[in-house]
């Protein structure tokens, strides 16, 4: 049953991998720094897509995820950040 459980777990990363790439690809974030503008439009059409895939969630699963949602962006997005950071080579930012 474990197995079985770690094989669904596989498939389900897997699948969120290649549509992130697909998605960091349509959106030109693997062609390396973008500008104010299209940071903006990407955050807008992010948030929009997370909300209207959420909306679409059955209860309670929508919000099970909201309430993990809220609690780990912020450190996800510090996490991100100083790897961001990290990359940047001194005095380029």
């Amino acid at each position: 049953m474990a197995k079985e459980g770690d094989e669904v777990l596989k498939e389900f990363v897997r699948r969120v991998n290649v549509l992130l790439d697909r998605l960091q690809k349509a959106a030109g974030v693997d062609k390396g720094p973008m500008n104010q503008a299209d940071l903006d439009v990407l955050a807008v059409a992010s948030v929009e897509l997370l909300t209207n895939t959420l909306a679409n969630m059955p209860e309670p699963m929508r919000g099970h995820r909201l309430r993990a949602l809220s609690e780990t962006l912020a450190a996800d997005v510090a996490k991100k950040r100083k790897r961001i950071e990290q990359s940047i080579p001194k005095g380029s930012a």
